[in-house]
Parts: C-alpha cells; sequence; structure tokens
C-alpha cells in the first residue's frame, strides 16, 4: 500500500486546528476569569458568552481535521490489505442507484413531516417545550433537521455519496454541538412529549423521563463525534480508490 500526502491541504488544516485550539484556551481563560469575578456586575454573562462562542473554534477544528484527512491518500490493489479491499468494496457503490436516489428524497419528505408536526405543536403551546425554549434553542433544535434534509437533497441530485461526505462530517459536528448544548439548557419536559399525540397513543411515551432525554441525548453527541470521524477517514479511504495515482 502507498500513502501519497498532499502538503497544500494538510498545512491549512493544521493551521486551522492550532487557531482552533487558541481559541478554545483563550475563551477557557475569559470564562474561567470572568467566573471568579462573577460577583462583579455582568461578569457572569461575559462567561455564558465566552462559552456559547466554543462553537467557532469546534467547527475550525473540525474543518481542519476534514482538511488533513482529505489530504492523505493510500491505494493498492484490491486484496492487498484488508483496509485497501474494504475501500475498494466501499468505492463500488459510491453510484447512488434510482431506488437509494428515491429513497433520499422520500428522507427529505419525511423530515419535513417531522418539522411541520413539532412546529405546529411548538405555535399551538406544548408543554414538551418550556419557557426556555427561545430563539437559540430553537436553532440547534431545528438547525440540524434542515442541514440533513439539504444534504439528503444534494446526494439524490449529484447521485454520489463520497462527494458528500465533508459535508457529513461538518454537519455530523453541528448535531453534536446541538445536542450537548441542548443537554446543557435543557429547554424540554420529555413527560410532556406525548401530550403532543392523540390521545389515544399517548400512552406509548409514558416511560419517557427527563433523565432518559438527557440521556438519550448525550447519546446523540457521542455517537455523532464518532461518526463524524469514522465518515471523515472514509471520504479519504474511498477517495483514494475513486482517484487512483497515474503509473
Amino acid at each position: 500500500m502507498k500513502v501519497k500526502i498532499d502538503f497544500g491541504r494538510i498545512l491549512p488544516g493544521l493551521l486551522l486546528i492550532v487557531a482552533g485550539l487558541v481559541l478554545i484556551a483563550i475563551l477557557l481563560i475569559v470564562a474561567v476569569v470572568a467566573f471568579l469575578f462573577s460577583f462583579v456586575s455582568g461578569f457572569g454573562g461575559v462567561a455564558a458568552a465566552a462559552l456559547e462562542l466554543m462553537l467557532l473554534p469546534a467547527l475550525l477544528i473540525a474543518v481542519g481535521v476534514i482538511a488533513v484527512v482529505t489530504g492523505v491518500s493510500w491505494w493498492g490493489r484490491a486484496g492487498d490489505t484488508r483496509f485497501v479491499g474494504w475501500a475498494g468494496r466501499r468505492a463500488m457503490k459510491d453510484r447512488l442507484r434510482i431506488p437509494e436516489r428515491t429513497g433520499e428524497l422520500i428522507g427529505v419528505v419525511i423530515a419535513i413531516v417531522i418539522f411541520l408536526f413539532l412546529y405546529e405543536n411548538q405555535l399551538r403551546g406544548a408543554a414538551f417545550f418550556t419557557s426556555s425554549f427561545g430563539g437559540l434553542a430553537q436553532f440547534f433544535f431545528y438547525g440540524p433537521l434542515f442541514t440533513g434534509m439539504i444534504l439528503s437533497f444534494g446526494r439524490a441530485m449529484y447521485g454520489r455519496r463520497n462527494a458528500v461526505r465533508p459535508f457529513d462530517c461538518m454537519n455530523m459536528l453541528f448535531l453534536a454541538i446541538s445536542a450537548f448544548w441542548l443537554l446543557s439548557s435543557f429547554p424540554f419536559d420529555f413527560a410532556q412529549f406525548g401530550g403532543m399525540f392523540p390521545s389515544e397513543i399517548q400512552f406509548v411515551f409514558g416511560w419517557l423521563t427527563n433523565d432518559i432525554g438527557r440521556a438519550l441525548l448525550t447519546l446523540a453527541g457521542l455517537l455523532s463525534l464518532v461518526n463524524m470521524v469514522y465518515t471523515g477517514f472514509l471520504y479519504a479511504a474511498v477517495r483514494s480508490q475513486l482517484r487512483p495515482p497515474r503509473a
């Protein structure tokens, strides 16, 4: 197996990672200092703002990691190693067939229906959405749903999986950040989740509690981070098989 490193992609990626880490360190210092001086009027808000701004360095680091991963290519004949053989099989399935494209579009329609259902219940004042479900909470709650729809529509139109995977990675990071932010603010009452459905089936959701809701958000955030890393490496591996080096 041969490995090729594209420094034109890796260097900007490394710079983004370093910039993200430096920015995280600065924001943490600001948050700690503001917390220590929280007895001074206004400093408490500074700490909260610094923690909310963590989204920016996290995004920089994610883009940097994707750039580094996509800057490394490896290739070989199928069967040289198990890894190369696995990458080759995934590359053979890169083009979406008509039923698969149709499935992506059906997924978009289902996501739209879910959004309309949730938003209508929010407008009706469903008890599941508490008074702290403000503008920022709505952004993190509905945002991943819309970005997922855009990616599904893009796959259906373009007909390729691997070309969309870098955007999948960024969407998974967005989903993880959204899950952890909603976990920290928790503007929901999961015990009231069944109230959004007809009374005949509300008993199905009787097992839901706020503790279970927090566990689900934590699981969603962790799985999104793991899936982001996996998808990044899958993109690099399949890209190497789709674009073999010249002899």
